[in-house]
């Protein structure tokens, strides 16, 4: 099944600021996004239909749409970074 993968135009600009190398490989799983299944996805608990998938020292949030089959990618981050900031999210939802 494959999905279109788009980026939230605040993660084109957090992927400008990265190593060529991290960007590469970053690149590389975002074209596997196309079958997120193919990778090893988490489901990011309190927040609907939201995963990660890890990338070296980078997670990948993305959220996944079944129905317009759009994997939507909203945030390119470090992990020490990445899950603090969704767990204020989560928490303000509460």
């Amino acid at each position: 099944m494959k999905f279109e993968v788009v980026l939230k135009k605040s993660v084109t600009k957090d992927l400008k600021k990265l190593s060529k190398s991290d960007r590469i490989r970053i690149f590389k799983a975002l074209k596997k996004l196309e079958d997120p299944f193919s990778l090893d996805i988490r489901k990011l608990t309190g927040i609907e239909n939201t995963y990660a998938v890890r990338i070296g020292n980078f997670r990948i949030v993305f959220k996944i749409y079944f129905d317009r089959k759009i994997v939507f990618v909203t945030r390119i981050d470090k992990r020490e970074r990445v899950y603090d900031r969704y767990k204020k999210l989560r928490d303000s939802r509460i």
